[in-house]
């Protein structure tokens, strides 16, 4: 029987199953219609994601904006979600920060930890809302009592620091544990960097603060079960939430703020958790070569590499981009941030990473995170496309042009080895964590520039993780 789920299902098949352009493609976008026009909700977020990915569809950003506007206005969480990313951008919609926070709340009034910790981030960084660190505490202690890892993880910093909260440092190495328990990047340093100043007491009340959260989430999962209405209702799902995290009795965890704060000295300094990077450090004039310190966060780079892991695989398995190669030139694993994984973290980063090569943000390629592992490598290559590549982008749409610049950041430095090796002016850079080191791909009039030749040297110990993306001559959509 035809129903608009059975036009949704059809045509979600047809659509992902087949090139745009093609019959089958072309087939699966008018059932999807059908159903969305029928009133069916996922048929409408779908058509979202199709409009969002596709940017040779006709009016594809407007079209995008206005299906997931459809959906978001029904509180469709996924939907809210890339609405407010289509703000962060200025995709579809005009650019509008307030805009966006508005419907990131939205979906993290519905108690999604994900969405709690994303406007958290926001109100550290003062993105359509004043720098609030109180608030920005209270979200993460939100998620955090549904045992989300990154708000364990950046309760772990914020406790530390005095961030919303009195600074203590058993709590601080209590939060850093339990993310350590659930494996978040880098949780396990942090963790060995907070506990070194403890006593063995201190340590004693860590180990009785970490197994207490612990078991806090453990009987969540079972208040949940036995309460009536608590997996359909969003109400009452928050009230368990709330109230079993409560039972754990600690004040400087408390939701009420006024509660959280009572035992801090002065008022709390609503702006010290707005990361600014130190300035840029020139290595070389010709090309133009330079690294930026601190560049990310520490809650920045723990975030890009949990949120790659949704996609990390061997670069040989990878759609990285055959046409230049990459596939065989790496020889580690990767993870490419399509737009359904991008939030307001991703976006700011983005944007920083345009101010620093004085561009537009949509100028910035979607980023992607690179894994070397012992004796991994990247072969010698440049970044921008030869005459026959730009030919190629041009017939499939690609207005965008030239790579005019590259970009990566450290995530995670290695111990030994991996230095980016630029081969023809013998120059080895090593990483230092967080840093970011940039390169333009061509010279002022425009001409490529072949002594941006570069490598990756193998890992000789531990990791090393980048982000990495280049910016192009034109906005990428």
């Amino acid at each position: 029987m035809s129903t608009p789920e059975t036009w949704f299902q059809t045509g979600e098949a047809l659509v992902s199953g087949n090139r745009y352009g093609t019959p089958g493609f072309t087939e699966g976008l008018e059932l999807l219609k059908k159903a969305a026009a029928a009133g069916f909700l996922e048929a409408q977020v779908a058509l979202g994601h199709v409009y969002s990915q596709v940017h040779l569809l006709p009016d594809a950003a407007t079209e995008a904006a206005r299906w997931y506007r459809l959906a978001a206005e029904q509180n469709h969480p996924a939907a809210q979600d890339r609405l407010a990313d289509l703000y962060m951008t200025g995709c579809g919609v005009l650019l509008n920060d307030a805009e966006a926070f508005q419907w990131y709340a939205r979906t993290a009034n519905q108690t999604y930890a994900m969405a709690q910790c994303n406007l958290a981030y926001m109100h550290t960084q003062g993105l359509g809302v004043p720098p609030d660190d109180v608030q920005a505490t209270t979200l993460y202690l939100k998620a955090a009592a549904q045992g989300e890892g990154r708000a364990y993880f950046n309760l772990g910093l914020r406790y530390a620091a005095g961030l919303g909260a009195p600074a203590n440092r058993v709590q601080a190495c209590a939060w850093m544990a339990n993310a350590a328990r659930l494996n978040y990047p880098t949780s396990t340093m942090e963790l060995d960097t907070l506990t070194t100043r403890l006593s063995d007491a201190e340590r004693m009340q860590v180990r009785e603060l970490t197994a207490a959260i612990g078991a806090n989430f453990t009987a969540l999962q079972y208040a949940l079960g036995r309460t009536p209405g608590a997996t359909t209702s969003i109400e009452a799902y928050r009230a368990v939430v709330e109230q079993n995290f409560a039972a754990l009795g600690v004040d400087g965890f408390s939701l009420d703020a006024a509660k959280r704060l009572q035992q801090a000295d002065g008022a709390d300094d609503h702006d010290r958790d707005r990361h600014a990077p130190d300035q840029p450090v020139t290595v070389c004039e010709q090309p133009r070569i330079f690294t930026v310190d601190e560049f990310i966060s520490k809650s920045e780079a723990a975030h890009l590499m949990a949120l790659s892991a949704h996609d990390m695989r061997s670069a040989k398995e990878h759609t990285l981009d055959h046409l230049s190669h990459e596939h065989t030139a790496f020889t580690g694993h990767a993870a490419t941030f399509l737009p359904a994984f991008c939030d307001a973290a991703v976006r700011n980063i983005e944007r920083r990473i345009a101010r620093a090569f004085k561009l537009p943000p949509r100028h910035v390629e979607p980023l992607s995170v690179l894994r070397y592992q012992s004796s991994d490598r990247y072969a010698a290559h440049v970044d921008y496309f030869d005459e026959a590549r730009l030919e190629y982008n041009r017939r499939i749409g690609d207005k965008s042009g030239q790579r005019v610049a590259s970009f990566l950041v450290y995530l995670r430095a290695p111990e030994e080895g991996g230095e980016t090796h630029y081969i023809k002016l013998k120059m080895k850079i090593a990483g230092r964590p967080r840093m970011a080191l940039c390169h333009f791909n061509c010279l002022p009039a425009g001409i490529t520039d072949p002594m941006t030749l570069h490598s990756g040297e193998p890992v000789a110990k531990g990791e090393k993780w980048l982000a990495r993306t280049t910016l192009r001559e034109q906005p990428f959509f």
